[in-house]
C-alpha cells in the first residue's frame, strides 16, 4: 500500500478534523412493546368460516399464513362469517355460531384420510390445526354419511 495519503498514519489516530459532536438532528428509537405483554407468534394459517344455512352446516377452511383470500361473495347456498389470522378469534367465532351438538368431520390433508367427531366444541385441539383443511360442522348426524360419501378423502 504505497499510495497512503500523508494525513492517514498505518498506525494510530487519524490526524484529520474531529467529526461534530452536534449534527443538529434528532433520532428517536421506536416504543418497544410493553415489558408485560406476550411475545408475538406467527399466525399458523388463515382460517375462513363460511355458513350454508341450506343445510345448516359450518365449514372451517384452513390456507396458508401468507394467503390473502379476497372475501368470498354471498351466494344463496353459503355465506363467509369471516377470516382469522389467530386461532383465539377463530374459536370466538365458533362459540358466537354454537357448534355444540353438531358433528365436526375433519379432513386431514397429511394422511388423506377424513375423521369425524360428535363430542365437538370451540376448544376441540384438532381445530385451529392447519394439518385439517377443512373442518365441517354438520347439524343432522344422519346427514354425516351423505356428506363423507362426496369426499375425495376415504373415512378413517
Amino acid at each position: 500500500m504505497d499510495d497512503l495519503p500523508d494525513d492517514l498514519p498505518s498506525v494510530g489516530r487519524h490526524r484529520g478534523n474531529d467529526p461534530p459532536t452536534e449534527t443538529g438532528k434528532e433520532v428517536r428509537s421506536p416504543e418497544g412493546p410493553a415489558p408485560d405483554s406476550s411475545p408475538a407468534s406467527p399466525a399458523p394459517a388463515l382460517f375462513q368460516l363460511i355458513h350454508a344455512p341450506d343445510r345448516d352446516r359450518l365449514q372451517i377452511r384452513v390456507h396458508s399464513a401468507r394467503t390473502e383470500e379476497p372475501p368470498m361473495p354471498d351466494a344463496d347456498d353459503v355465506t363467509e362469517i369471516g377470516q382469522y389470522r389467530s386461532v383465539d378469534d377463530l374459536r370466538t367465532a365458533l362459540r358466537e355460531k354454537s357448534i355444540e351438538g353438531r358433528v365436526a368431520v375433519f379432513e386431514d390433508a397429511e394422511s388423506e384420510t377424513v375423521l369425524t367427531d360428535e363430542d365437538v366444541t370451540p376448544s376441540h385441539a384438532w381445530i385451529g390445526q392447519p394439518r385439517y383443511e377443512r373442518i365441517t360442522f354438520v347439524a343432522d348426524a344422519g346427514d354425516v354419511s351423505d356428506y363423507v360419501s362426496g369426499l375425495e378423502y376415504p373415512l378413517a
